[in-house]
């Protein structure tokens, strides 16, 4: 399975999970989210995929640098939107590309990080920072939004999805 289709799963669960979602409900600030809400979280994962998706244009990768599209964040139906748009963008990435991430861990430009990746490794990156964030939608949704149906498997990791099948 190549990791497009991974994506293309997680972003369909995702879909599935935000349609049953109104407007209220996605943008509640939840305590248990540290004032957050579902919409945040979904907006993180995103805004992520997107600057993957897209540095295959420039060859360059910057997570740091995301937009923080509050649109996104704020209107379920926008959000949707984005999630067909990088399902039909990661349906046509056919190759692997070689990527310069720029990373910083600090204030001061020098201590910025630039190293080699590539588009396969980032996406998967997105794959396990989709499903973290996941994870902590799928306990909001059991604490506040109980009326909200999330896929059998949806925030629990792969490996832990493979290792209860062969348990």
């Amino acid at each position: 399975m190549k990791l497009q289709d991974v994506s293309i799963g997680i972003l369909g669960q995702l879909i599935e999970m935000t349609e049953q979602f109104s407007r209220e409900e996605y943008t509640k600030s939840l305590d248990l989210l540290s004032a957050n809400s579902v919409g945040r979280h979904l907006r993180h994962i995103l805004e992520f995929y997107d600057l993957a998706v897209r540095a295959g244009n420039t060859g360059k990768l910057n997570y740091d640098k995301r937009e923080r599209n509050l649109l996104l964040e704020n209107d379920p139906h926008e959000a949707i939107s984005k999630m067909k748009e990088l399902i039909a963008l990661m349906r046509i990435m056919k190759e692997d590309l070689v990527l310069k991430l720029e990373a910083s861990y600090s204030s001061e430009e020098r201590y910025n990080v630039n190293i080699t990746t590539t588009f396969y490794r980032e996406l998967l990156y997105n794959v396990e920072h989709a499903v973290h964030h996941m994870a902590i939608i799928a306990i909001a949704v059991k604490v506040d939004f109980q009326q909200i149906r999330l896929a059998e498997n949806f925030g629990v990791a792969y490996s832990t999805v493979k290792h209860k099948e062969t348990a």
